[in-house]
């Protein structure tokens, strides 16, 4: 019997919980400076951070330099922006309305 694949582990840098890499959304600094967020399936080069698709763990990571340090760069304000589009299509969970 084969052996069961085990899935990669990573670390949301929004609320520091290690899961499945499954369970992220991974945000990733493209060769030409800029962010992009990976949809599913994609798999864009570059160096990733991840993030559960919670808007609290969106938000603590927007609020300081948490994406910036994670990313090694300092995001530009248009990027900052299109992250925070991104957070204004995330559902509010009742888990978070309490």
């Amino acid at each position: 019997m084969a052996a069961a694949r085990r899935e990669p582990q990573r670390t949301c840098i929004g609320c520091r919980e290690v899961a499945g890499k499954r369970q992220f959304v991974r945000i990733v600094r493209a060769a030409e400076g800029g962010l992009a967020i990976e949809s599913r399936g994609e798999r864009l080069a570059g160096r990733g951070a991840y993030l559960h698709n919670s808007r609290i763990c969106w938000e603590r990571a927007l609020e300081g330099a948490t994406i910036g340090r994670a990313l090694r760069m300092s995001p530009n304000s248009a990027d900052i922006e299109g992250l925070r589009r991104h957070l204004d299509t995330i559902p509010v969970s009742s888990a978070e309305e309490a």
